[in-house]
């Protein structure tokens, strides 16, 4: 291809086209559209029904085609001062450009140069790379670009934008240059309030710069916004850090070595206990030895839930084969550049010629390549896993792939279904493996009931079990308040779904163990179509299941921490909100009861009393005795409302005596009554007593 040094490409800001120092004029929003498409596969033949997908999506107009062709021959007449880069086939258009002439390919190859630079540790050259990429950006993407493939890339491209500028700054944090980085990260703060990681490096910069108060400052306002523009608490990290810098914890100081993502090409190490899943672990030692005993090359792909244990379960098979086993992982930063994943399995001369490349790895030996994660790939990696995955009938290698559910995406879908080989989906933890678990991993034997809760608590999610054996193992009480490491797990896993849907969850999560869609819409105030779209996304994050015509969380933790995200006295009013809609609306008693438990001794408003007294016949025993025992106790009752509650409480608590009348002349009397103690223990699920041993 030849260069056309007159002609560069800038879809980062500023004008798409440009001859020398001048514009070119590239006429409306659909046309620049075209180009932009074009520009974006420059170098290669680009369908008319990929252009019209990529202007109009699903209803392109019945001209559509026509349209393309007028576009087109508007484009190239535009182009005429720089040559013809734009050529016209049978098979479509291209625009014959070389792709360092197209700024998007710019920032995304230096990108990947920072990203080799990071892993071979080499930090200086990485932040070059990483300055060079985001000094291709101008402005906003694609921008005044319509259509639905600018609108996907545009969302990619400011997303990637924002993970080498988080990157940028965590390098240069790590290399000493705090000072510099305060002003700049608090003019990244005040746009992207969100970041939570933006909001740790500033508050780190200022630590490390001697402004502790300052950096204890930043952290309230960084609380402060986040709460107010998402309704969410900050996350654990980002909690924990305020503490860290009261303590002046050592660790917070300018470091010498930099904390960054494990290498893809480094092998987790077996782990040091492992339990349960024999048929699993089974399955994947049986290929093996088909591949180091005979020969025989094979593909598996293992499905499993973020923290299911398939890192574990591969470690724990592959142990005796590690010299043999090759290991990548794909994450979001690698999803952004084209065969990447590939590259750092097999090494660069792998893009040029993918099948010499395997074939001279397999000439020394069975190999196993796994590659993790892969619904963060890219398009152009999974196809050539695809390709691997044909050699394997032929050549002594076993291809390993590992996916989660979520994010979803059609080309792993179609990639999965066409599998060949052999699919294993990672199952719940079950009480005997939750139990042989906590065996291996507590010096205690924590009780059955400990272990019921605890499998019910997580619904048998491995890594999360992990975490609730390590808060008891350190003498944490056992309780459905989630500790800070589970919740650090939680939100690590849940990361990806959108502010949207969390915010969602979070409302979700006052509603009591389950919901309707309807609850969530009175709660929320939110358009029933943006509503919806939320709870699909839980429902395919497997964060929500159905129960009926109800919905609910799948993991109790999940909803806890959901629910821990609202500040507690902003939860207090909200559940006393709930609860008052719910009784306007006929709800039944007892879920109305069940919002009104979680507010404990802050029941406040004035409504409740004459509510409870109404309907205290209506409500099951347990939620009956509690309610009447926290109202009995507040201190803006009339006295008429407190003997009332009192009377219908001893009621419930002493059916043998005669009438309300009985406990009211015992009270006069100063009688001690046994049941004056709190009573959760009837109506809210919680961890049974424990054995002497806890």
């Amino acid at each position: 291809m030849d260069e056309v040094p007159s002609l560069t490409v800038r879809l980062l800001g500023g004008s798409p086209a440009r001859h020398g120092d001048g514009e070119i004029a590239l006429g409306p929003a659909q046309r620049q559209a075209v180009f932009a498409a074009l520009a974006l596969h420059a170098g290669r033949f680009v369908s008319r029904k990929e252009i019209i997908d990529a202007v109009w999506g699903e209803r392109p107009p019945d001209s559509a085609t026509g349209i393309v062709y007028t576009y087109v021959s508007a484009l190239r007449r535009a182009l005429e001062p720089v040559g013809e880069p734009l050529v016209a086939t049978r098979a479509g258009y291209s625009l014959d450009l070389p792709r360092q002439q197209v700024d998007v390919h710019v920032f995304e190859a230096e990108l990947e140069r920072a990203r080799a630079h990071r892993l071979a540790g080499e930090h200086r050259r990485e932040l070059e790379s990483l300055r060079s990429a985001l000094g291709q950006w101008r402005g906003s993407a694609l921008n005044g670009i319509p259509g639905p493939f600018a609108e996907t890339q545009r969302a990619r491209l400011n997303e990637l934008r924002m993970s080498a500028l988080e990157r940028q700054a965590e390098v240069a944090l790590h290399l000493g240059g705090y000072r510099e980085l305060v002003g700049e990260l608090a003019v990244l703060v005040e746009r992207h309030p969100l970041r939570e990681g933006l909001h740790r490096m500033l508050i780190t910069a200022l630590f490390r710069s001697g402004r502790q108060a300052e950096a204890l400052a930043a952290f309230d306002r960084a609380r402060e916004t986040i709460i107010e523009q998402s309704g969410l608490e900050p996350g654990p990290e980002l909690l924990a850090l305020r503490q860290r810098v009261l303590d002046d914890d050592p660790t917070l100081h300018h470091q010498d070595q930099l904390e960054h993502h494990r290498p893809t090409q480094a092998q987790p190490e077996r782990p040091s206990a492992f339990v349960g899943r024999e048929y699993e672990l089974g399955r994947v030692r049986q290929h093996l030895s088909a591949l180091l005993d005979e020969g025989r090359g094979g593909t598996m792909w293992l499905d499993g839930e973020a923290g299911s244990g398939k890192t574990a379960l591969l470690a724990e098979a592959l142990a005796t084969a590690r010299s043999r086993t090759r290991w990548v992982e794909a994450d979001e930063l690698t999803g952004a550049v084209p065969l990447s994943l590939i590259a750092d399995a097999l090494g660069g001369e792998a893009l040029e010629d993918l099948g010499k490349t395997v074939t001279e790895l397999c000439e020394d030996g069975p190999r196993v390549l796994v590659f993790e994660d892969l619904h963060w790939a890219d398009e152009e990696s999974l196809l050539a896993w695809q390709r691997l995955h044909r050699f394997t009938t032929h050549l002594p290698l076993l291809l390993i792939g590992s996916a989660r559910p979520l994010p979803h995406r059609r080309t792993l879908d179609v990639l999965r279904s066409r599998l060949d080989g052999e699919i294993v989906s990672l199952p719940p933890f079950d009480g005997p493996a939750v139990a042989a678990l906590a065996e291996e991993t507590l010096a205690r034997d924590p009780g059955e009931d400990f272990l019921g809760f605890a499998a019910e608590y997580t619904a048998g999610n491995a890594g999360y079990l992990t975490e609730v054996f390590a808060e008891f193992a350190d003498g944490r009480e056992p309780s459905t308040a989630p500790h800070s490491r589970a919740a650090a797990a939680v939100e690590d896993h849940l990361a990806t779904l959108s502010v949207a849907c969390k915010r969602t969850l979070t409302s979700a999560a006052l509603l009591g163990s389950s919901f309707t869609v309807a609850d969530l819409a009175g709660v929320t105030g939110r358009e029933l179509r943006a509503l919806i779209e939320a709870v699909e996304e839980a429902l395919a994050a497997r964060v929500l299941e159905t129960e009926g015509d109800r919905l609910r969380f799948r993991v109790p933790l999940v909803r806890a921490v959901f629910a821990a995200n609202t500040p507690p006295a902003i939860r207090a009013v909200l559940h006393q909100e709930i609860a008052a809609t719910m009784a306007g609306s006929g709800a039944p008693a007892d879920r109305v009861a069940e919002q009104l438990l979680q507010v404990g001794d802050e029941l406040t408003a004035r409504w409740i009393p004459q509510w409870l007294l109404d309907n205290v016949r209506a409500l099951s025993t347990g939620p009956a005795v509690e309610l009447l025992h926290l109202l009995s106790h507040q201190q803006n009752l009339t006295e008429e409302q407190h003997q009332s509650l009192t009377g219908e409480l001893a009621a419930l608590l002493l059916p043998e005596a005669d009438t309300p009348a009985t406990w009211q002349a015992d009270r006069a009397l100063g009688a001690a009554q046994p049941w004056c103690a709190p009573l959760h223990a009837f109506t809210r699920p919680a961890v049974p007593p424990q054995r002497d041993a806890i």
